[in-house]
């Protein structure tokens, strides 16, 4: 009855013979006796077992247990007690179960039954592996190994090696577990087995899915379908469609997995193999959430569980909770997705699943993370990885690592989240490297690992972890490069759906670095990937993106797109964003109430998905609409739930915005003074964000670049008030900061400026030592022109231009006095190319022929460039022409301004220009002038000179093109000249090599260069040394900012005629970048020659600076000397 399923008979008779049996023995118990009731028992135990009886089964298993031993049938009490671990096992009583087979083994050892031994291992190993202790599963599957291996039991050795392969794989022991199952596929093929080849390649197909190898893994999943088709296999084949698609998943082939995936389901349900048919629920789920299809995963997922829970696999059900919990998460229904993945921990807890345990931890973590419960979320993480690091499984212990990152990355401790990222990252390139390949630091270790090696797919997805966190330390060059490593990974792998990611990430670092076309093209690629792939989700979130740089009316056509597809998918965050987004397009417009309906809406949804920082940034919208429809009042309700929410969370940018924004609410009267505290509260938090960044320049510089407005507005309501003084400590704290850093340092001298008031002194000391000069100090807003002038006695005065009309901006295409500037200004100086030689180096290098006309290069007449000369003097100059006195002027510009030829500037058309009466000088702040003036007496060299012309570029690859360098002949005669005048030997032409240059530089007085040089990137073509490539690559022949940074100038004097070029925009640190490098690295004056004169005027204008310097006059003499000849 046992042999035909018949266990309920089989156990009625079994009892009927025992009654039998003890009504017989009448209490004596014979040797037949106790042996009849050994086999009953036996019968009855296996039955109960076949009924899922456990409580009986482990009654008659262990009534059997002493007979046995009395007759001293070891072997058989050893196989009893094997079976009473698996029963054991199954009521949860692990403890017990590791008992039994611990003596069962030792059972086994003693009578040398070989086989039953190995059998003992391996059963207690398949358990400790359930129970997710990996590492000692290992060491007894080795065991039974070694054993199989001296017996010459082949096809045991066979399924011990592919059991060692799921083991390792756990472990991240990824090319051992590799070479395990090739092993045992080898003895498969050998013994002819051909169901045990087709699990092992389906074995094989989930170590090389670790490894990254999903190419070679889709090889051997088709190979076991084969197979299992082959030999009628139904269940095999059904196993064998569903690993397909979880490795096409992985290739970003969803739509083809989703395909496999139904195959299998089709088979399971048709079999009726309930266990199958929830496992490919699961992997149709994740399919489709991948997709973005997430209310048809969470169907999924739904049925999964209830199968799950039908057949009583609580292992299986722990699992179903926790994938329905991250379809749920996708759905922004967080709080039901929390109660999902406790329920998971607690099954998991329950079971003793130690492994199981851990990933519900992480789940929890990440959904904690996205309810803003973030240090509940640290501490689940930090659970999951000691979990992790307890069990020895490194993937997972990876992973940890990465969700600790992103979670102190929300906490705002970016260095300790960039540690926990390092870390993940080496322990997934470490799991996967091959023999030999250990490198000791994580950056190492990805530029030494060959193609193929270890995680691939984790190890892309922490770098892009790496580039996330270093974009919020505001390393944005080197996240992009941790982006372009992501892609290269992605691109190798084939998996379409994390290449699309890595287009989006590098879209957004670009945006963020202002290369907003590179960034669009990013996008516009992620967008055709995104359709080839299916991924609904992603595709509404490229239309964010591409809406955030495209202009209003393409922003208002992506809103509109991404808001259909996020409801149509029911993804809530990409709707805020959606709602965000068309904001901005009616608040474009002005539009208020559309812009207000717009945030309310995205706030709306930011407080059902409890997204708290994205509330925050809702309110703040709310708060700036109706700031601007004059609503003060309910805009300061709508900032003040800003900082509420915002109190715990720090994230900076809000606080500052914020106080921005409360400023301009209590802006006029009688709250001004309200105004005055809120601008110093910003400056103060905004000061103390920048000083924690001490040694992230581009960050410093980038910060100031987009929130300075703050500064200026404390500034003039300072000025309007007479309090001229602060005034201009308020302008000085936005005024080239890093140059005045860097140029303290290389000094050593203390630099005291500070958001401190009661630090704000000097500025009379710095100006009454500049006797014969009065200063200018220059600023601007949209509008108008703000000009203060500082005179030796201590005196500071206060004048400001008229308002610009719309006519004047119109004029030159302008939309404010930043762009006014920035165009009007093009065509000063420029020249064609037979009157002088262009030495400007551009990604276009433009060069010009015989037959162009000056007006075709400026695309202006002469007569313009005079009206430009006099409306930028009527600006600048004539609100304080009056007070202007003194023969010099040293003048303090800010962004654009830098480009005006202020000795060039008239009072009209043909008119008297300002060089005709004053000396001048530019200086990028007071601050960086009292740094220069205080510099020790011998620090710079008194003698010798380093005179450049002309290098020999010819043709070299520049911005990914390449281009054909002119030579400069004009740049050739200007060199030999000077060197001439000063008695020095000139490198020309092939000597002018990138290695002479800087072996030279620091050791020389004077530095002049002749050359292509571009202004604000800061670069100079020199000659390629001999023995570069027959193309030279850039690092070949350029001379870069970070080369002149990292030697000590000790020059008085550089001068760089090497940038004709009036293009391009300056920031608001100012100075030039090629000029501001020179004084960065301890130049104490750097002359730049920006707008061109004809070749034979510079040959002379040279030769009377230099004239005039080496009869020992002032660099501004010099010049004011030489510009007064040359007018003559």
């Amino acid at each position: 009855m046992l042999m035909t399923e018949r266990d309920l008979q089989a156990i009625e008779l079994c009892k009927e013979c025992l009654v039998l049996l003890n009504s017989i023995a009448l209490g004596e118990e014979d040797q037949f006796t106790i042996q009849s009731i050994i086999l009953i028992n036996d019968t009855m135990m296996s039955a109960y077992f076949n009924i899922s009886d456990y409580t009986n089964a482990e009654r008659c298993a262990r009534k059997l247990l002493f007979p046995l031993h009395d007759f001293g049938d070891t072997k058989s009490e050893g196989q009893v007690r094997l079976q009473l671990a698996k029963i054991l096992r199954k009521q949860r009583k692990f403890e017990d179960a590791r008992k039994q087979y611990e003596i069962a083994i030792g059972n086994m050892k003693t009578i040398g039954e070989r086989v039953m031994e190995a059998n003992g291992y391996i059963s207690l190993g398949i358990m400790l592996k359930s129970l997710g202790e990996y590492q000692k599963a290992k060491d007894y599957f080795e065991k039974a190994l070694a054993i199989q291996m001296q017996i010459g039991d082949k096809g045991g050795e066979a399924a011990t090696y592919v059991i060692l392969g799921a083991v390792l794989i756990s472990l991240g022991e990824y090319q051992k577990a590799k070479e395990y199952c090739e092993k045992a596929l080898a003895i498969q093929m050998q013994i002819g087995d051909k169901e045990g080849e087709a699990a092992i390649y389906v074995n094989l197909g989930k170590v090389l899915v670790s490894l990254g190898e999903y190419q070679k893994a889709k090889e051997y999943c088709e190979k076991a379908l084969a197979i299992q088709m082959q030999i009628g296999n139904e269940g095999g084949e059904a196993t064998a469609y569903g690993n397909l698609g979880n490795v096409l998943a992985s290739l970003g082939e969803y739509q083809k997995a989703k395909e496999y995936c139904e195959k299998a389901l089709a088979i399971q349900m048709q079999i009726g193999d309930k266990g199958g048919e929830a496992a490919i629920y699961v992997n149709l789920g994740n399919v489709l959430a991948s997709l973005g299809e997430y209310q048809k995963a969470k169907e999924y997922c739904e049925k999964a569980l209830a199968i799950q829970m039908q057949i009583g696999d609580k292992k299986g059900e722990a699992a179903a909770y926790g994938n329905l919990g991250n379809v749920l998460a996708s759905l922004g229904e967080c709080q039901k997705a929390k109660e999902y993945h406790e329920k998971a921990l607690a099954i998991q807890m329950q079971i003793g699943d130690k492994g199981g345990e851990a990933i519900a931890y992480g789940n929890l973590g990440n959904v904690l993370r996205s309810l803003g419960e973030y240090q509940k979320a640290k501490e689940y993480h930090g659970k999951a990885l000691a979990i992790q690091m307890q069990i020895g499984d490194k993937k997972g212990e990876a992973a940890a690592y990465g969700n600790l990152g992103n979670v102190l990355e929300s906490l705002g401790e970016y260095q300790k989240a960039k540690e926990y990222y390092e870390k993940a990252l080496a322990i997934i390139i470490k799991t996967g490297e091959r023999s030999g390949q250990k490198a000791k630091e994580y950056y190492e270790k990805a530029l030494a690992i060959q193609m193929q090696i270890g995680d691939k797919r984790g190890e892309a997805t922490t770098y892009a972890n790496l580039g996330n966190v270093l974009r919020s330390l505001h390393e944005d060059q080197k996240a992009k490069e941790y982006y372009e490593k992501s892609l290269a990974i992605t691109m190798q792998i084939y998996d379409k759906g994390r290449e699309v990611g890595s287009y989006i990430n590098l879209g957004s670092v670009l945006q963020s670095l202002g290369e907003y076309q590179k960034a669009k093209e990013y996008y516009e690629k992620a967008l055709a990937n995104i359709i080839e792939v299916g991924n609904r989700s992603a595709l509404a979130l490229l239309y964010l993106k591409l809406g955030s740089v495209s202009s209003a009316r393409e922003k208002y056509l992506y809103g509109e797109k991404a808001l259909s597809i996020a409801t149509e998918i029911g993804d809530r965050e990409r709707q805020a964003g959606a709602f965000h987004l068309l904001g901005e397009f009616f608040l474009w417009r002005k539009d208020y109430q559309k812009a207000i309906e717009c945030y309310r809406k995205q706030l709306a949804i930011n407080g059902e998905i409890c997204n708290r920082e994205g509330l925050a940034r809702s309110y703040l919208n709310l708060g700036f609409v109706s700031l601007n429809i004059g609503e003060s009042e309910r805009a300061e309700e709508y900032l003040e739930k800003v900082r509420w929410i915002n109190s715990d969370m720090g994230v900076i940018d809000l606080e500052l915005s914020t106080l921005c924004l409360m400023s301009m609410c209590r802006r006029f009267e009688p709250r001004s003074k309200e105004a005055y505290l809120y601008l110093y509260q910003y400056i103060a938090e905004h000061e103390a964000w920048r000083n924690s960044q001490q040694g992230n320049e581009q960050f410093q510089l980038d910060i100031l670049e987009f929130t300075d407005a703050p500064y200026k507005r404390l500034s003039r309501l300072l000025s309007f008030a007479g309090n001229l003084r602060d005034a201009l400590y308020v302008e000085e704290l936005t005024r080239a900061r890093c140059l005045a850093d860097l140029v303290a340092r290389n000094f050593s001298i203390e630099n005291h400026i500070s958001a401190d008031p009661q630090s704000w002194y000097g500025m009379e000391e710095i100006v009454n030592k500049e006797r014969d000069s009065a200063f200018l100090y220059i600023s601007y807003d949209d509008r108008r022109v703000f000009l203060w002038v500082l005179k030796a006695n201590g005196d500071i005065l206060f004048r400001y231009s008229e308002e610009v009309d719309d006519k004047t901006l119109m004029a030159e295409n302008a939309y404010d006095l930043n762009t006014y500037f920035n165009k009007s200004i093009r065509g000063f100086g420029v020249l064609p190319r037979q009157k002088c030689e262009d030495r400007s180096l551009t990604e276009t290098m433009p060069i010009l022929t015989q037959d162009e006309s000056e007006a075709d290069l400026r695309g202006e007449k002469a007569e313009d460039t005079e009206r430009m000369l006099s409306e930028c003097f009527k600006l600048i100059i004539a609100p304080v022409a009056e007070l202007l006195t003194e023969p010099e002027i040293i003048i303090v510009p800010e962004r654009n301004l830098y480009r005006v030829p202020f000795v060039a500037l008239r009072d009209q058309p043909g008119g008297k220009s300002l060089a005709e009466t004053y000396r001048l000088r530019i200086v990028p702040s007071l601050t960086t002038l009292r740094l220069i003036q205080n510099c020790p007496a011998d620090y710079h060299n008194h003698t010798g000179a380093l005179v450049v012309g002309s290098p020999k570029v010819g043709r070299a690859r520049y911005r990914g093109k390449i281009h054909n360098f002119a030579s400069l002949t004009g740049a050739r005669k200007e060199a030999e000249m000077i060197g001439q005048l000063l008695g020095v030997q000139p490198l020309l032409g092939e000597r002018a090599t990138r290695e002479a240059v800087l072996q030279e530089i620091s050791s020389v007085s004077l530095i002049h260069i002749a050359a292509h040089g571009n202004a604000d990137r800061g670069e100079i073509a020199l000659s390629p040394c001999p023995t570069a490539k027959s193309i030279p690559e850039e690092e070949d022949y350029l001379l870069r900012i970070a080369d002149i940074s990292q030697v000590k100038l000790r020059a008085k004097l550089v001068v760089l005629s090497c940038c004709h070029s009036g293009r391009g925009e300056i920031k608001v640190e100012g100075v030039i970048g090629i000029a501001r490098a020179f004084l960065a690295s301890g130049a104490r004056s750097v002359l730049v020659t920006l707008w061109a004169i004809e070749d034979k005027a510079t040959e002379q204008f040279m030769n009377r600076f230099y004239r005039h310097l080496v009869d020992g006059f002032s660099a501004s003499e010099c010049l004011h000397q030489a510009m007064k000849w040359l007018r003559k």
